[in-house]
Formats: structure tokens, C-alpha cells, sequence
């Protein structure tokens, strides 16, 4: 691969604080990458060093040569910034704005030529912007702004572009939208992206390599795949999350769940009945709540099992399509012994499963919250009878729906 961008031993420090902590990796032409951190990790000062705005030690290379020797006009052929915010000191109109974006390639006192025009118009266009050329730009909406920034910065026809949370101040229609033209430039045309994010899903979803930072330091400058690890995440943020395949995006998928607290924790154990995915989202929930949790018997390849291992939860399980065994059905109990609450959801009970409900249905000594079915029995009337049975005991309490089974939580 060609090299656009090599860095080498970079650092840059305020009032004796490293901000960037000696940095050295290299970007290629035509590549995606994000770089992503948690606030004051150094994210935007790094940028800012790439492009020669900040004073930095070290050595920065573009197209093999030091960034430090190229003119502002030369580099602004090679280099466009998307900032997240765009302030003028006078309120030009739209069309006025966006043809600057031509200016490094313009001598002094030349004006623009047909070419030039060309492209102004093109770059609107691509941007859905010349529908308001002719507007002041104070007048417009955050996203509009930022439509018309993206817009001059297409004009300038650039190699690269550095994008420092350009998305941040817009509504998930308008990130959208400005991404994917983003990355259609990328793919398209061969820009190179340089971008901040702080929506890890997108990173995840656009990004052929992420970097990221912590206090200063590169933490890992990887692909999706290896950076958007639970472990790694976990650290960076301080969190708990999960990491998951989409599989429509085919990517990577972060779900925030709490940010790490052991004063949530809850001293209560629920162990819960489920399987065919009628526990993922109670799970998740009760998980975030700070609970502690097991669940079992399920099913290998049941989304439930899914969840429990994204999130470390005691689970046991067996081969699908299987008889549980003795062994299972004896692990599955002792969980059940060590809880002190129990918890079944709407899941439905066949031959194999059934085990689950009987295992419970002579419990007098703790709490039991059963979730309402409609369609639970495939065992021919044997697994109603059993609930119905449950049900008319003090220890047992029905809920007919998840709001009011979280009332109880």
C-alpha cells in the first residue's frame, strides 16, 4: 500500500502535560480510519499535529515529505478539515462560502474558471446544498452548516480529509447522510479519511481501521475487529457493554449498558428460565440493574446462551436438539438452589425443556416471578397445568407484561 501519511515519534505537550504521547504509525492512501477515545484522550490535538496546526516534536510525513515544509496553499490541495463547528467572522452567503474552497488553486486576483465553477456546482449538488446557495450561512440549521462546510472542503478537491466529530451536532438522518458521502468519496474516489468519532457504531460500520487513544497514548490501531473488543472498550471508557455481530451491517455492534459502578451492585442472585430468545432483552436488563445472574438449561445456538456469554453470565446449556442430561439437569439445579429469586419468562416449554419448569414448580421458600404467555404449552397440556398450579402459591407472582415485571425489580 501507499503511504500518504507516516508519523514518527510524535508528541506534543501543554504547560509540561504530554497531550500526545510519542505516536508513530502511518496511514494509507485510500484507507477509512477513525480515531476514537473517551473525552481529553488527545484525540483532536493529534489531528491538529497532522496538520501542522499545533507545535509538536517529532516528525510528520505527507506523501514523503515533512508537513512542516509545505506552504498553506499546497497543503490545502492535499489536505480538507471538516471541523465540528464553523464559525465566520462575516455572514457570507452559501455560493460565496463554498467557492472558496477553490482558492489554493487560485493565483492572486485570478478568478474562477468554467472548471472551477464546475466543480462549486458538482460539490453542492453531491451535498444537497444549491437548493440554498443563495442564503447567508448564519441563517442556517447545524446541519445545513455542516453540509455547506462538507461542500467547500469537496472543492478543494483534496487527497484526504480530516474530520474532527464533524457528525456531532447532527440528528442520526443528517449523520447519516454526510457519512455515507463520506465514505461514497472514499470508495469512489480514493480520498483517504481521517476522522474523530465518538459513535463507535459508526466507526465500526465505515472504518477500515480504528485508533485508539488513551491519556495521550495509542491504545491499539487495528481493524474493527480486533480494536471493538469488550476488554478493551471496557478500559477505554470505563464501562460495561457488549460487543456483538450485526448481521445486516456486517459489523461489529457496541450496546452500552452502565458505566462501571460496584456501589449498583445488588446483593441478590436471580436465576432465570428462559431460551428461545425470550430472555435477551430481561437479561440485558436485570444485568444492567446490577444483578447477579445465572440462567439455564438452555439450548447451544439459542440467542439467550448468546447474551449470557457476551455478558459472563453463569450459564447452563446442552446440544441443541438434545435430551438434557443428568449431569445438566443436576448443574442447572444447583443454580437454581443458590438463587434467591427466580425468574421465568414467556418462554415456551416442549419434551426437551420442560425439565426447566419442573425443576421449579415445588420451590415454596423464595420469590418466583412468572412472566404471561399466551402460547407456553407444547407438551399437550402438561406445562399449564404445572404453571397454573405455581400460580395459585403465595410465593409466586405473575406479571403480565415486562413493565410491570420490572415494577418488582
Amino acid at each position: 500500500m501507499e503511504k500518504l501519511i507516516e508519523v514518527k515519534d510524535l508528541s506534543f505537550e501543554i504547560n509540561g502535560k504530554t497531550i500526545v504521547d510519542h505516536h508513530s504509525f502511518t496511514i494509507n492512501k485510500g484507507e477509512f480510519v477513525s480515531i476514537i477515545g473517551p473525552n481529553g484522550a488527545g484525540k483532536t490535538s493529534l489531528m491538529r499535529c497532522l496538520s501542522n496546526n499545533l507545535r509538536f516534536e517529532g516528525e510528520v510525513r505527507l506523501k514523503d515529505k515533512s508537513i512542516k515544509d509545505y506552504g498553506m496553499k499546497e497543503k490545502a490541495r492535499i489536505i480538507g478539515v471538516v471541523p465540528q463547528e464553523y464559525s465566520l467572522p462575516f455572514n457570507f452567503r452559501v455560493h460565496d462560502l463554498v467557492k472558496m474552497g477553490r482558492n489554493p488553486y487560485l493565483k492572486r486576483n485570478q478568478n474562477l474558471g468554467r472548471a472551477d465553477s464546475d466543480i462549486i456546482i458538482k460539490a453542492m449538488q453531491r451535498t444537497n446544498t444549491y437548493a440554498y446557495k443563495n442564503r447567508f450561512y448564519n441563517s442556517l440549521s447545524g446541519g445545513e452548516k455542516q453540509r455547506v462546510i462538507t461542500a467547500r472542503v469537496l472543492t478543494q478537491e483534496p487527497e484526504i480529509l480530516f474530520l474532527d466529530e464533524f457528525t456531532s451536532n447532527l440528528d442520526i438522518h443528517n449523520q447519516l447522510e454526510i457519512i455515507e458521502l463520506i465514505y461514497e468519496m472514499n470508495r469512489l474516489k480514493g480520498i483517504t479519511v481521517l476522522s474523530i468519532m465518538h459513535d463507535l457504531n459508526m466507526a465500526s460500520r465505515f472504518s477500515d481501521r480504528i485508533l485508539l487513544m488513551i491519556d495521550g497514548k495509542i491504545e491499539i490501531f487495528d481493524t474493527p475487529e480486533n480494536v471493538l473488543k469488550e476488554e478493551i472498550l471496557s478500559k477505554a471508557y470505563k464501562m460495561e457493554m457488549i460487543i456483538r455481530d450485526n448481521k445486516v451491517l456486517n459489523c461489529k455492534e457496541i450496546v452500552p449498558l452502565r458505566v462501571k459502578n460496584d456501589e449498583l451492585r445488588k446483593n441478590k442472585r436471580i436465576h432465570v428460565i428462559s431460551g428461545g430468545g425470550t430472555g435477551e432483552y430481561i437479561l440485558e436488563k436485570l444485568y444492567a440493574m446490577g444483578y447477579e445472574l445465572s440462567c439455564g438449561i438452555l439450548a447451544e445456538g439459542d440467542s439467550d446462551l448468546t447474551i449470557c456469554r457476551s455478558l459472563g453470565i453463569d450459564c447452563v446449556y446442552e446440544s441443541p436438539f438434545s435430551v438434557f442430561g443428568a449431569e445438566t439437569i443436576t448443574e442447572n439445579e444447583t443454580r437454581i438452589k443458590n438463587a434467591d429469586i427466580i425468574l421465568m419468562t414467556d418462554v415456551p416449554f416442549g419434551r426437551n425443556n420442560l425439565v426447566n419448569l419442573k425443576s421449579i414448580e415445588n420451590i415454596d421458600d423464595r420469590k418466583i416471578f412468572i412472566l404471561h404467555s399466551v402460547n407456553r404449552d407444547h407438551v399437550h397440556g402438561e406445562a399449564d397445568r404445572i404453571v397454573d398450579k405455581m400460580k395459585n402459591k403465595d410465593n409466586v407472582i405473575e406479571a403480565m407484561n415486562l413493565g410491570e415485571l420490572f415494577n418488582y425489580f
